[in-house]
């Protein structure tokens, strides 16, 4: 017998991949597409797109489609102004003013993949390619793979059995020993550097903690490629790993204002 909580949980989850399907390259969405890609009646997609609106996820667009909703920029205001990730680092991270930082960024890891939370620029002449709200696979970048080298053993082992094609590519192991001796030393290191995602800087990322061995984002501070020496790329990671920890350490020593209830620092999930 099938319990209710299952069936509002399914139901729940069905109603969030109507969300999924709207992206850059696809931002309008018909109930009639809809039915054909969820392989949905219609009358449950109805049911879906109509909740979704009456919440302001979605709303009407041009053509009888539907497009992300103004609720979603409500929502993106509220996470900027009481989101505590964002209220500890932000301002913490406008006194780092060494001159070796040339732009400074935030992810936060759900799901199977790291969203970019803050982006800062200090060189005015740096090209980036990371913006707030972009998202990056969990095995692309140096943001996303020094979370990787933080998730509990089990997550981690779940990953590489999802992703071992591509853990090969991204020459981190061909097998799970070798995978998981990739993640031990770059847990060792305490700080992953690269330009996998952009060849003309290189970032150095740490990991943030909201609990004493719970990883939930990562900062990263990034510098052109072509004015960085080894020493400086050095520098460059001692700053990013002290200033991760300053967060860390704050996160970690949250308390609530006001006697209200504090926040809730959940558990980043895979979600394979």
């Amino acid at each position: 017998m099938v319990k209710s909580d299952d069936v509002k949980k399914s139901s729940a989850d069905k109603v969030l991949k109507v969300l999924d399907l709207f992206t850059e390259d696809a931002p309008a969405w018909t109930v009639e597409m809809i039915i054909k890609e969820l392989d949905a009646t219609r009358a449950t997609a109805y049911r879906y797109v109509k909740a979704l609106s009456d919440a302001g996820l979605l709303a009407p667009g041009a053509g009888s489609s539907y497009v992300l909703g103004p609720r979603i920029i409500q929502l993106d205001r509220q996470i900027q102004h009481s989101d505590p990730l964002l209220q500890i680092a932000v301002p913490l991270l406008e006194g780092e003013n060494s001159p070796l930082i040339g732009a400074k960024s935030i992810s936060s890891f759900y799901g199977d993949q790291v969203l970019s939370v803050f982006v800062e620029r200090c060189d005015p002449d740096i090209y980036l390619t990371m913006e707030r709200g972009r998202v990056f696979p969990l095995i692309y970048g140096a943001p996303s793979r020094i979370i990787l080298a933080y998730l509990p053993p089990y997550q981690m082992k779940n990953f590489y059995i999802a992703n071992a094609t591509e853990v090969a590519k991204a020459r981190l192991g061909e097998t799970w020993e070798d995978f998981r001796t990739s993640m031990r030393l770059l847990r060792k290191q305490g700080y992953c550097m690269g330009s996998e995602m952009n060849r003309t800087v290189i970032g150095v990322s740490a990991p943030i903690f909201h609990e004493k061995s719970t990883v939930s984002a990562s900062l990263s501070y990034i510098r052109r490629s072509d004015i960085t020496s080894e020493a400086q790329k050095a520098e460059l990671a001692a700053l990013v790993v002290a200033a991760a920890g300053r967060i860390s350490q704050q996160l970690i020593a949250y308390k609530p204002e006001d006697g209200r209830p504090g926040p809730v620092f959940t558990t980043p999930r895979l979600t394979v």
